[in-house]
């Protein structure tokens, strides 16, 4: 991979390989970013660069594999991204799963809070640096109308090893999206940063196939009815939140079809928010994973 073009902005996106993210990756192509695209499929990495590639024939693009199961997987891509850009502009906290069972990561994490919050809370970390050196950095999480559909984060147990539910746990990670947006925002906003938080809409993909079996028949229906959004669809308000961050400000907004929206009660908790971020910051610490603003706060 050589380095991107400085004279453009740059925008790292993850879960590139389908769908949404995909679909972000196109359309910020298009609107004159370079990119860092993210997979974890090397074979579906090497299909999708070269539909992009027909798609925006003008692009620029790095792809980067990494598997956000891996918190070490995270921080070694973190490093790749270093290798091929100066700066980035806008990252997109895309990639994001919802399993229909319990599942631990090598790092002894539940998948779905792993991959769907720690990861990119670890990610976004590890290339604040390269963010801050932008004029105007923005990061872009992911969310899910699954936030509103718990009461508050599983403090006592947030990998729900003693009483799982898959739904409720992927409604926990989203719910995570919204917290991290919030904290991230408070955070650096004297740094310049903008967070916000997105909800894409319920969008035929590929995203349902490992969900539990009602999940999966309530997309196929949507789906078949015509109700399901495209993948172009879904990532309309993350592309147009990319090129007017303007419309983002102030920052930690929460953002449905291009309007901003007041998320669920329990993503509204500063408190929370903070203790979200300290719970993140140790286990990814826990987990041999290297970064960055680590603080001196202790209890959860």
């Amino acid at each position: 991979m050589g380095q991107l073009s400085t004279d453009a902005p740059v925008a790292v996106v993850t879960g590139a390989t389908s769908g949404i993210g995909f679909a972000a990756a196109c359309g910020l192509a298009r609107a004159g970013f370079r990119l860092v695209a993210m997979g974890r499929d090397p074979a579906r990495i090497s299909r999708k660069a070269d539909e992009l590639a027909k798609a925006v024939p003008a692009s620029v693009v790095a792809w980067v594999e990494a598997d956000f199961l891996s918190m070490r997987a995270v921080t070694d891509a973190a490093s790749k991204i270093a290798d091929v850009t100066g700066k980035i502009d806008v990252l997109v906290n895309n990639a994001g799963v919802h399993l229909d069972r319990r599942v631990l990561t090598h790092d002894g994490f539940e998948a779905t809070f792993a991959v769907n919050h720690l990861a990119p809370f670890l990610l976004t970390r590890e290339l604040l640096p390269l963010l801050l050196r932008s004029d105007q950095p923005h990061v872009i999480t992911v969310s899910s109308v699954g936030h509103t559909m718990i009461e508050g984060m599983c403090w006592d147990d947030p990998h729900m090893a003693q009483d799982f539910d898959a739904f409720r746990a992927y409604c926990q990670s989203k719910l995570a999206n919204v917290l991290f947006t919030r904290e991230l925002a408070r955070r650096f906003c004297g740094d310049g940063l903008i967070a916000s938080a997105v909800l894409p809409g319920l969008v035929a993909s590929r995203f349902p196939l490992t969900a539990p079996p009602a999940t999966l028949a309530y997309y196929n229906a949507a789906e078949a009815s015509g109700e399901a959004l495209t993948a172009e669809q879904g990532a309309d308000t993350i592309v147009w939140l990319a090129c007017n961050p303007g419309a983002a400000l102030p920052s930690a907004g929460y953002f449905v079809e291009r309007q901003r929206c007041e998320p669920s009660i329990a993503a509204q908790s500063d408190a929370d928010a903070a203790r979200l971020w300290r719970l993140s910051e140790r286990a990814v610490m826990a987990a041999g994973a290297s970064g960055v603003g680590e603080t001196d706060e202790t209890s959860v």
